[in-house]
């Protein structure tokens, strides 16, 4: 085997004899020795990032990640609390509806005491304390006060229905009707009971009014008998001359011997329906406070409107309650007085006391 010697210019392997490379032309020297090419260099590969460097980048990485999502919960939960805490508003309506006063259904009324009187019915004891402490519930525009709801009566309230709408009305109610009895009380044509009953009570027909004077504590009905009504009008001038709180007058409708009737009773800062059964307990089916159109220690008219089971109460002119009640269907018409004092002292006037029929509804 011949002995290859390299250039020692670029190195690549020159054969034996020959004096010039092939390659690059360079001179080959006798004295050459033979050159053993350097091994090429170790591949050496790029490094990898340290096993810990790219522990700590993700770690941050994660870090990073953890702490937005926090901060984001932290913020959801801070709006979400703001939220929780706010407070609520409720919007409201200042309306004027007619509601039950609060002595009503906190309270409830006087049961049925008996108390002798003309017709010996029972008379409720105490109304003078609800009468000082009712408070007033009106409408200003149609002076509507707000009747109490009961199983036996549903209120029937207009609010939009003006004064001169239902002037207009009981006008031309009157126009339909028949008057049936009417005293002015110039004498005692009518034989109403004149006299003491009972040694508490005085009844006087004198000065053009009906007087009932009262020395004790009682009630007394004085009824028009020869007439049962279902549909009509009632109405009568009242004057509480003495006693304050502690007297009242009344119309009273629908009576019927051991059944019952209506009463409309009326103080001069207090006034009430309620229903007398012959047995059991009273109901009330409206109440108010009619002071803001009534005069004190003057006349004050009450009426009556009763079409079916519609029954209307008016004071001066003034609808104070409108409701349906079918308790009792029909019987006769009159007035009463009462006095709610031990020692008496009560003196009520009565004038203008008519009746008129209505055509069935």
């Amino acid at each position: 085997m011949s002995q290859s010697r390299y250039c020692p210019q670029c190195g690549l392997p020159v054969p034996a004899g020959e004096r010039f490379c092939a390659n690059c032309g360079a001179r080959m020297s006798e004295q050459s020795s033979p050159v053993v090419p350097a091994p090429p260099p170790p591949f050496t590969p790029v490094p990898s990032p340290p096993l810990a460097a790219s522990s700590r980048a993700m770690g941050k990485i994660v870090l990073f990640v953890v702490i937005g999502l926090i901060g984001l919960l932290v913020v959801s939960g801070g709006i979400w609390l703001v939220l929780m805490n706010r407070p609520t508003t409720t919007a409201t309506t200042a309306t004027v509806t007619a509601t039950p006063r609060q002595a009503a259904t906190a309270t409830p009324l006087p049961t049925a005491t008996p108390v002798a009187g003309v017709a010996g019915q029972p008379t409720p004891l105490g109304a003078a304390v609800l009468a000082r402490t009712s408070q007033a519930q009106t409408v200003q525009a149609q002076a509507l006060l707000a009747p109490t709801q009961t199983a036996q009566a549903q209120v029937l309230l207009a609010p939009t229905q003006t004064a001169q709408a239902i002037e207009a009305e009981v006008s031309a109610l009157f126009a339909n009707s028949r008057r049936v009895f009417y005293d002015e009380f110039v004498d005692n044509r009518n034989a109403w009971f004149t006299g003491v009953f009972q040694e508490i009570e005085l009844d006087l027909i004198e000065d053009g009014v009906f007087k009932v004077l009262w020395t004790g504590r009682g009630t007394s009905y004085e009824l028009y008998e020869l007439s049962a009504f279902t549909n009509f009008i009632a109405e009568v001038d009242c004057h509480i001359a003495r006693g304050g709180g502690d007297g009242s007058c009344s119309l009273v409708f629908s009576q019927r011997r051991d059944v019952g009737m209506y009463k409309f009773e009326f103080f001069i800062d207090y006034y009430r329906l309620f229903t007398v059964p012959a047995e059991g307990e009273l109901v009330t089916l409206a109440e108010g406070d009619p002071r803001l159109f009534t005069t004190i220690g003057g006349v004050n008219r009450l009426r009556v409107i009763k079409q079916g089971d519609r029954i209307r109460l008016f004071i001066n002119g003034v609808l104070v309650g409108d409701l349906r009640d079918a308790t009792f269907a029909s019987g006769r018409i009159g007035v009463s007085t009462t006095c709610y004092r031990e020692e008496g002292g009560v003196e009520v006037h009565f004038d203008n006391f008519g009746i008129w029929s209505l055509p069935d509804v």
